[in-house]
């Protein structure tokens, strides 16, 4: 379209008004245009311009109304003769051009209706007042808002269904999500595997080895504190970004704060705000929040500290009735009691299994090996090494294919080959283990379905083959086989079998609820991950209790993990979500596993890993605490009041 027909289209949008009654005069037998929804403008009747090109005359007289006989229509827009005319810069009549701008802006306010994303999504159901929230926000606050859902209640689905409406309407071209540095795999995991998104992450290795074309690309999946980075900034806050999400955003709530800055400088048209707690200590903080997506909203911060803030306590709001409607303008907030979420309680069991001499010469082989290497060059292998040391605490099989694989990609040859060959011979001689054994006895002893996770193929593996040896019948679950092939093995786990053996990644998005029961034989170092198995059967639908079966060797990394998450902070008896907001208070710029990877290898004693662990277990017991409160003050503050 040229330059001058946009020009004259906006302004013939915005200097006239479309009049319209059930009964349409017909002037123009090219005027085809038809919808109910036009029937119900009202407006004042616009003099036609008067055409600049012919020889000046008097003004016409405005055309009594009615001046013609009035005809019953049906009237319907017909969008391709519309798009072309907007192309080409060519329509029928000014009119049709002011009839069809309108027809087209009602179409698409209520045609969000009808969320044409919902069909394509991918291993997950959306639930009502998830699909209710995104069509509020798409609708009412056209793209800004502030999700502040109870944990647990799915504002990351709610934030994707809005994302991915725009995206599929051709509203939104380029996209920046910004999350925690430990949330980033999770989004981009969660984005692939059920909107079908694959976003380009700072977590991916093209970044990691310094590649900046990330900042270029249309949709970006970021932590924050890379984008905040001197080196990142300017290549963040260049550019224009049709949306903005960003996750925790409790973590705006100090406008003094580089966090607050950068997403206040970002040039977006769609922002979504996502938090559980958007007040932790100051309702100046909400104030904050609120700038950030609607600036004016609760006008100036001393005006709002002299209307809403009672003196004295910066938490109690006055002017109650006020302030609701205001923030009712840009937040939602549902809650357990408005979703009807009753899900049955949960209870974990951590068994700990004493190893052979075996098992415990191979664990602390691995150990001192990991050691070695960390000492001379630790900051390169470290993946290599944290993924190491998690194996072995998983099977001498996985450790046997791990060690295998790095022999072949001459990974770490150069001055350890002989260790790794001795080590691997050692796991490659050991056959049953102690937590096979006790695996057993407890497939045996609890009657009913039980799912066994594990982390790696080859424990699957050696799992596998010790069940097909005690003739436990079992199904199997695994990233490398076919969608048929899994569909069959979950059938056959629902109808036949009451063992189901499957790696990370089983049954996901499946209906796995007739099951009640799990075993975790290797644990994540992830929380989140941990999080993640269990919910494949503690979620909507379930009708039992859930029982959780932790095992760990004693002494390894997993027996300090537990003693942290199950015993010190209950973890396993949490509602789902909150390990999360536990774990945020601590974070900083390291996840959890960092940490314990860590503690692990900067420890020069038992007793200094004991005090180091002991140490972690205290902050995490203070940040749960911390979160208790906020999570009471944020209950009281907003209750019930912004459920859609």
């Amino acid at each position: 379209m040229k330059v001058a027909n946009k020009r004259r289209l906006r302004t013939h949008a915005k200097q006239n008004q479309v009049y319209c009654r059930y009964q349409l005069q017909v002037q123009h037998s090219q005027a085809t245009l038809k919808t109910p929804a036009v029937s119900r403008l009202k407006g004042p009747r616009q003099e036609k311009p008067a055409d600049k090109s012919s020889p000046a005359t008097s003004p016409r007289p405005a055309v009594p109304e009615p001046s013609l006989p009035s005809i019953p229509v049906s009237i319907v827009i017909d969008r391709g003769s519309f798009q072309n005319a907007l192309s080409t810069g060519v329509a029928s009549t000014y009119q049709q051009y002011e009839v069809a701008l309108e027809a087209q802006r009602i179409r698409f306010r209520d045609s969000f209706e009808n969320l044409i994303c919902l069909s394509d999504l991918h291993h997950v159901r959306s639930l009502w007042y998830q699909e209710e929230t995104a069509r509020k926000v798409l609708k009412t606050f056209r793209g800004r808002a502030l999700l502040s859902d109870e944990v647990g209640l799915g504002k990351t689905i709610e934030a994707s269904i809005v994302l991915q409406e725009y995206i599929q309407r051709g509203m939104v071209k380029n996209a920046l999500i910004l999350t925690p540095t430990p949330l980033v795999s999770q989004w981009k995991e969660e984005l692939k595997t059920k909107f079908d998104l694959d976003f380009p992450s700072t977590d991916d290795p093209d970044f990691r080895k310094n590649d900046q074309t990330l900042w270029d690309q249309p949709f970006i999946l970021a932590s924050i504190n890379q984008a905040k980075s001197k080196r990142n900034v300017e290549a963040v806050t260049r550019r224009e970004y049709d949306m903005v999400i960003v996750d925790e955003a409790h973590h705006l709530k100090n406008r003094k704060t580089l966090n607050w800055k950068l997403v206040n400088a970002l040039k977006k048209r769609f922002l979504l705000l996502l938090t559980a707690t958007p007040v932790e200590n100051n309702l100046m903080e909400l104030y904050n929040l609120i700038t950030l997506l609607k600036p004016g909203q609760l006008k100036t911060a001393s005006a709002f500290r002299e209307s809403f803030m009672t003196k004295g306590d910066p938490t109690s709001p006055q002017n109650r009735a006020r302030l609701k409607a205001l923030l009712g303008q840009v937040m939602i907030r549902n809650t357990r009691a408005l979703a009807k979420i009753n899900i049955p309680p949960r209870f974990a069991e951590t068994i700990r299994v004493e190893p052979t001499a075996s098992e415990k010469e191979l664990y602390e082989r691995i150990t001192l090996l990991v050691h070695d290497i960390n000492r001379t060059d630790g900051t390169r292998n470290k993946l290599l090494l944290k993924n190491l040391l998690a194996v072995a605490g998983s099977s001498p099989r996985a450790v046997e294919l791990t060690l295998t694989r790095m022999l072949a990609k001459k990974e770490l040859l150069s001055d350890h080959e002989k260790q790794i060959h001795a080590i691997r011979n050692l796991s490659r001689s050991m056959g049953d283990t102690r937590k096979n054994k006790i695996l057993l006895k407890l497939i045996r002893a609890a009657p009913g379905k039980k799912i066994i996770f594990v982390k790696y193929i080859g424990t699957l593996e050696h799992i596998r083959d010790f069940l097909t040896w005690e003739n436990t019948p079992h199904a199997l679950f695994h990233g490398q086989m076919t969608n048929q092939a899994k569909d069959e093995q979950i059938q056959s786990f629902r109808e036949a079998k009451d063992i189901l053996l499957t790696t990370e990644i089983g049954g996901e998005g499946r209906n796995l609820q007739f099951c009640h029961q799990m075993i975790n034989y290797d644990l994540p170092w992830n929380p989140m991950k941990i999080e993640q198995r269990i919910g494949r059967i503690h979620r909507i639908g379930q009708e039992n209790e859930v029982r959780i079966y932790n095992l760990c060797a004693a002494g390894s990394i997993e027996d300090y993990i537990l003693e942290i998450l199950d015993r010190k902070i209950n973890m396993f008896e949490m509602v789902i979500g909150e390990i999360d907001m536990v774990l945020g208070r601590v974070r900083g710029e390291k996840d959890f596993a960092d940490r314990i990877y860590d503690i692990w290898l900067q420890s020069s004693s038992p007793t200094d890993r004991e005090k180091g662990f002991a140490q972690l277990a205290t902050q995490l017991k203070r940040s749960k605490t911390q979160y208790k409160t906020t999570q009471a003050l944020d209950e009281k503050l907003f209750g019930e009041n912004y459920e859609l």
